[in-house]
């Protein structure tokens, strides 16, 4: 556990660099950050088990440290936000200070939920430490769809991980938020949590990227085309196997992962024609007129999506609003 004098000197940098960047923003709300990285100073300095991996402290530490050096500020956001996604890391190319910013709906859940409150800033804490560990790459994944889902989903790991291992052994009362990201985690590795509320399929990106991965190390281009259009045509297969009124949720869970290979596939088919062209690379545009089998599927599935995108709508904000109002 850290000292006295060290969670000292460590509180007294986050709330001179808070108060010195910006001046301007509200006071209270300022107070109230400080007083949330304290505590969750507070909450990493304790010890866990040595079989227990803290992905959690370990960020923390990389984060830590880039806050002493003067990399790393953390500020009030009045941009209005829903409080579960109120916490969130902020880099500019070539600036030389990043930002995590917390929306004043999370601080104002902070007396109520400061559980929620450590959990959601864990997610911001965790991705800012990737940035820290490799900025570049962070900035490429950040542009790939696919790549920055991971990014998220690991964000989430972190936060299941600081719930199971601080909160709740802490005896931290739990919102119903922070249960189901526990309950997502030990059922189904977060795949459901990441399906509600981040509208994308872990497993349609999982099986994408080992694919990607199998041809980018000189696979077979016709082994990857199959790949995408096999599982194209399953999801769409699925989606047409429903009844004519069948359950929101039903729909939902299926056309997410229809959305999802749509969002994912651009990339990956376009890499086919693209892979050994240093130079003027085609677009999708030109793609999509040498690859027939793939624009066809891809316009039925399109159709679906905007079809269903409604019941996407709703099912996703209900979720929102269950959380938000409780």
């Amino acid at each position: 556990m850290l000292s006295n004098s060290r969670f000292f000197r460590i509180s007294l940098i986050l709330i001179l660099v808070l108060f010195a960047a910006f001046p301007a923003a509200a006071e209270d709300y300022n107070a109230l950050v400080v007083e949330v990285l304290e505590g969750y100073q507070e909450l990493m300095s304790i010890t866990l088990d040595s079989d227990v991996e803290d992905n959690p402290g370990q960020s923390w530490a990389i984060v830590r440290e880039a806050i002493s050096r003067g990399f790393l500020r953390f500020t009030a956001d009045p941009t209005p936000k829903p409080y579960l996604f109120g916490a969130r890391f902020h880099a500019v190319p070539g600036a030389d200070v990043t930002y995590i910013y917390l929306s004043e709906s999370l601080l104002d859940a902070w007396e109520a939920y400061p559980s929620t409150v450590f959990s959601v800033l864990t997610q911001a804490i965790n991705e800012a430490a990737g940035f820290f560990m490799g900025p570049d790459e962070w900035g490429i994944a950040k542009n790939d769809t696919m790549d920055n889902l991971f990014i998220q989903y690991n964000n989430y790991r972190c936060q299941a991980e600081l719930i199971r291992d601080r909160l709740l052994p802490m005896g931290y009362l739990l919102s119903a938020y922070d249960a189901y990201v526990l309950d997502s985690f030990e059922k189904d590795e977060l795949i459901s949590f990441t399906m509600f509320m981040n509208r994308h399929s872990v497993p349609v990106a999982q099986g994408l990227y080992t694919a990607r991965l199998a041809f980018e190390a000189n696979g077979d281009e016709n082994s990857f085309r199959k790949v995408i259009l096999d599982l194209g045509s399953e999801l769409l297969d699925a989606r047409n196997r429903l009844d004519d009124n069948p359950e929101d949720q039903a729909v939902y869970s299926i056309a997410v992962a229809i959305h999802s290979w749509l969002e994912f596939t651009p990339v990956m088919i376009s890499r086919i024609h693209n892979r050994d062209r240093s130079e003027n690379p085609l677009s999708f545009p030109e793609v999509l007129e040498k690859e027939d089998e793939y624009a066809d599927l891809r316009r039925l599935l399109e159709a679906s999506r905007t079809r269903d995108m409604p019941i996407i709508e709703h099912v996703y904000g209900e979720t929102q609003k269950g959380f938000e109002e409780e």
